[in-house]
């Protein structure tokens, strides 16, 4: 029997009835689904039908599962990325969220992607992460990954900290700021996006460092390759840091050092025929849209001859 399993984070954006449509259709293609227990949990206080699902907590139970959907906005995907990432399960976002630029699938399409995905009519699409260790060893190394970004920042709201940032060794700077983003390319659109960073397409193999209110004005925003490692130290008055790692904050003290690369292992994400990451930036960020006439948008026409032939 085929297996998948299904994530998600409740809000009432979600549509309990397609729900219950996509759990028939899979049953019918004699497909077995297991649900992460929070979600059934909810999912059980409205529906009485989701009680015949298996359910899980740990990722060592999701053995023989195929494929992972999670359903919610950018932070269910992000908790879904955590468990199911060193398992190598490809996963498919669902969009039942505000913004959501991991979650690309609407959930009035839930029934017809899930049937072309089973059919296998798909791509598989491959994300870097990055991986995090500190001296002295402080996380669990099965979570020390993030796949949109590493946060530092302070531990007291009035305080600025130093922030030593180290390339193989090289300094590259010390940043007097609230703090520094480390993001991939594939949170390039997340929090890094909304202090000024750059926006990278998902298979460039860099990462971006963008200070947090820095003190001089003229730091801004670096790419740099993914192939080398980072090295960050800390200055504060408290002594402590906070680091966050897609939001799990851990507090560290000034003594700490962590070392930042490319994770050995890498997100699988399952997409569709016709996705496309430059719709969803035109769609999220509302581009090519005149807010003064913002009934019309013009539609460009394609070019007449291959760009290579130019």
């Amino acid at each position: 029997m085929r297996r998948i399993a299904l994530f998600g984070r409740w809000t009432g954006r979600i549509q309990v009835d397609i729900l219950a449509q996509w759990q028939a259709l899979l049953e019918s293609q004699g497909v077995e689904v297991c649900v992460e227990e929070r979600f059934a949990q909810a999912w059980g206080a409205v529906s009485a039908a989701s009680n015949r699902l298996l359910r899980f907590q740990r990722r060592e139970e999701l053995e023989g599962v195929e494929m992972a959907f999670v359903i919610g906005g950018d932070g269910a995907f992000l908790e879904a990325a955590r468990i199911i990432a060193p398992s190598g399960i490809p996963l498919v976002g669902v969009h039942a969220g505000r913004l959501g630029f991991l979650t690309d699938i609407p959930q009035e399409k839930l029934l017809s992607a899930t049937q072309a995905l089973l059919a296998g009519r798909y791509a598989l699409e491959q994300r870097s992460l990055l991986s995090v260790t500190t001296e002295p060893e402080l996380l669990q190394p099965a979570e020390a990954f993030a796949l949109n970004e590493v946060v530092f920042s302070k531990a007291l709201s009035g305080e600025m900290i130093l922030i030593d940032v180290y390339l193989n060794g090289e300094l590259i700077n010390t940043y007097w700021a609230d703090g520094l983003i480390v993001a991939t390319p594939t949170g390039s659109t997340a929090y890094s996006l909304a202090c000024g960073g750059p926006i990278l397409t998902p298979t460039c193999t860099n990462f971006v460092l963008t200070p947090m209110a820095p003190h001089a004005l003229t730091v801004r925003s670096l790419v740099i390759p993914d192939s080398g490692v980072l090295t960050v130290t800390f200055q504060s008055r408290t002594g402590e840091v906070q680091m966050a790692l897609d939001g799990r904050s851990y507090t560290l003290s000034e003594e700490v050092a962590v070392a930042l690369r490319r994770a050995p292992i890498t997100l699988k994400l399952l997409k569709l025929p016709g996705t496309s990451y430059f719709r969803t930036l035109r769609d999220r960020l509302a581009w090519g849209i005149d807010r003064r006439e913002p009934l019309r948008r013009r539609t460009p026409s394609p070019p007449k001859a291959d760009s290579s032939t130019i």
